[in-house]
């Protein structure tokens, strides 16, 4: 056995590629801040501009350095102390608190010759200088700020200014922008005009302006027949109740709709520089990280066709109200009903001359080797169908479907770990930093996923899926590490985790060994003394330290791989307890192929899933760790 273990050691030598990890660095005044600090938006903020750039754009990082009521001049005072870091992409959203702070512009002079901190143009370009410093080959992105109309603070009404409709200091906000267009296009650098944004208009920014009419009646006035109408902050209500919030929820703060529109225009601009991942012209990941237990729509279900005499099908989960529509897995074709494909009695059929690849039944398990195509398989002179190079992908498809509505997902469903991981969960909704360490071997380290093979549709590995969810969910201050390596086992975990876990003190360590242990038939109680034994090393140095145990997926069982993982489920079950829950993949794909064959999951036809297995893997971590609507703080002991 262990000479096969280190032959697909061996063979799993694909070279990493995993989207890298954009890192982006977000100076700006609170407009950025608030972002981080939704609390102090009176709870009317829930997604600042920041989450939703990530959204857009998962391996993208930010870094907020945004600063409650700092002007650009107050950033160039403060470079060398604020903690800026070398990034890949910064963007400098600045200029509202200059103009009604009466700083004086300048001139484009001041900038090109680096004249100091006494104008705008002087205080952007010593911030400019500061990102090129860092990193000289760094992307940059301006943004102007945007209109306002009368701002009044929603904690202090005392803090109240009138809107860009009036000059201040004898300067408009305008000039102020276009100091920012004329910065960004001497540098050759993109802006994001906000203030010639026509959702962003001052007349759009709030719906009215609740103030007292000289009866002393309160009177909603849309503006500008809000302008100059009297408000005292000591008696007087607040001038912007929820019904009134548009764009903005306090006149110069961006609402959520409003943040929604400054994420997308600065997500285009990004994409236009190149940032985008690899995945963003194939995948939507929100829909393929929607549960498939509670999709309304299945995405991409893969499913292997495959011919048995005449006969060549594939089965779905679920059956089908309605196909959508079923691609190649590159998404290089999409088949044709009626010519490539059809759907009878809870199986697609494929009819001859259909340009839909199919696999042969007698190809999946043979008594002849075949170079490149097979591995020793369980039975004495059997081999099964093995590959790591595509060669899965490429003969399997992607089918989106509506599921009947008395389709029921049977098997394990993840339950939101509020008890069980209480510190992390408070730090995930407190968006503390954190880091999150992923230890496992082949599967963890996301081999077959197309991202690692760089083939279409590139979709990210496993882990880092998890990762963009959390950083949706919670924001982005989640640090992803992944200490996994292909073909080793528990063992090697104990005695690797001082080196490979502790050093990065993770708050969580998501663990997954297994398949190989079974391989080897590692005996349960031992595979489970070595996981116990990874904990114990990892909370010496934190206690405060939680865990996500793994039960693996389930090997193919004609091949040679096919041993005890299934028995390592109920060994895991015995270490949950507080700061440890286990996730049930092994449950999860035990019931999977009650319905589906193994080729249909699969990335290697051995013990590797393909996308659609992967992102099982993503969906069961995320449902553990993200609360929904209506989930308890449960325990899972």
């Amino acid at each position: 056995m262990k000479k096969y273990l280190i032959l697909s050691i061996a063979l799993f030598t694909l070279t990493p590629f995993t989207e890298p990890e954009v890192t982006w660095v977000a100076i700006g005044d609170s407009i950025t801040y608030l972002n981080d600090h939704p609390d102090e938006t009176g709870k009317r903020v829930t997604k600042g501009y920041l989450t939703g750039v990530t959204e857009r754009l998962p391996n993208l990082r930010y870094i907020n350095q945004g600063h409650n009521g700092w002007t650009s001049g107050s950033i160039a005072d403060s470079i060398e102390r604020i903690g800026l870091i070398k990034a890949d992409v910064y963007s400098v959203f600045l200029g509202t608190n200059d103009w009604w702070q009466g700083r004086p512009l300048g001139t484009i002079g001041d900038y090109k010759n680096a004249a100091g901190n006494s104008t705008v143009y002087g205080s952007f370009r010593i911030i400019v200088n500061k990102i090129r410093q860092l990193n000289p080959k760094a992307k940059i992105v301006l943004i102007t700020p945007l209109q306002r109309n009368d701002f009044v603070y929603i904690a202090d009404a005392n803090n109240n200014a009138h809107g860009s409709y009036r000059r201040k200091n004898g300067q408009s906000l305008e000039e102020f922008a276009n100091t920012v267009i004329a910065i960004g296009k001497y540098e050759n650098v993109p802006v994001v005009d906000l203030y010639n944004e026509p959702l962003l208009r001052i007349d759009n920014l709030v719906k009215y302006k609740r103030l007292k009419d000289i009866t002393g009646k309160y009177v909603n006035y849309t503006y500008p027949a809000s302008i100059g109408k009297p408000f005292n902050p000591r008696t007087d209500d607040y001038p912007y109740p929820i019904a009134s919030i548009n764009y903005t929820y306090d006149g110069l703060h961006p609402s959520d709709k409003g943040n929604a529109v400054i994420a997308k225009k600065v997500a285009e601009s990004f994409k236009r520089l190149g940032l985008a991942p690899r995945w963003d012209k194939f995948i939507n990941l929100r829909k393929y990280m929607e549960p498939f237990w509670k999709a309304d729509t299945i995405t991409d279900e893969s499913v292997q066709i495959i011919k048995n005499g005449k006969l060549a099908t594939g089965k779905l989960l679920f059956n089908a109200a309605n196909i959508l529509s079923i691609r190649a897995a590159d998404q290089s074709k999409n088949f044709i009903k009626g010519k490539d494909w059809s759907y009878v009695n809870g199986k697609i059929s494929i009819p001859q001359g259909s340009s839909i690849p199919y696999l042969k039944i007698e190809d999946l398990v043979f008594s002849k080797t075949k170079p490149g195509l097979s591995m020793k398989g369980k039975k004495p002179g059997t081999y099964v169908l093995f590959n790591e190079n595509g060669f899965f992908s490429a003969h399997q498809i992607l089918v989106t479907y509506i599921p009947q509505k008395n389709g029921k997902w049977a098997g394990p469903r993840p339950v939101y770990a509020g008890g069980n991981l209480a510190v992390t969960t408070r730090k995930l909704s407190a968006k503390k930093a954190m880091n999150i360490i992923f230890y496992g071997n082949s599967i963890e380290t996301g081999y077959n996923s197309s991202g690692l093979e760089n083939i279409p549709p590139y979709m990210p590995i496993w882990p880092q899926l998890v990762t963009y969810n959390l950083r949706k969910a919670y924001g982005s201050s989640i640090n992803y590490i992944n200490s996994s390596v292909p073909g080793v086992m528990a063992k090697w975990g104990l005695d690797s985790a001082a080196k490979r876990v502790t050093a990065d003190h993770p708050d969580l360590a998501i663990i997954g060994f297994g398949m190989n242990d079974g391989a080897s038939n590692v005996p349960p109680a031992q595979y489970a003394m070595e996981i116990k034994g990874i904990i114990d090393i990892v909370k010496a140095d934190k206690p405060e330290a939680e865990f996500i145990l793994i039960a693996p997926m389930l090997p193919n069982p004609d091949a040679v791989q096919a041993g005890n993982q299934a028995q390592y489920k109920a060994e895991l079950l015995k270490l949950i307890g507080p700061g440890v829950v286990v996730a049930d993949m092994t449950g999860v794909h035990a019931e999977l192929l009650r319905h589906k064959t193994y080729q249909d999951m699969t990335g290697n036809n051995i013990n590797h899933p393909n996308d659609y297995l992967a992102r099982w893997y993503a969906q069961l971590i995320s449902g553990i760790l993200i609360k929904q609507p209506g989930d308890k703080q449960q325990r899972h002991y």
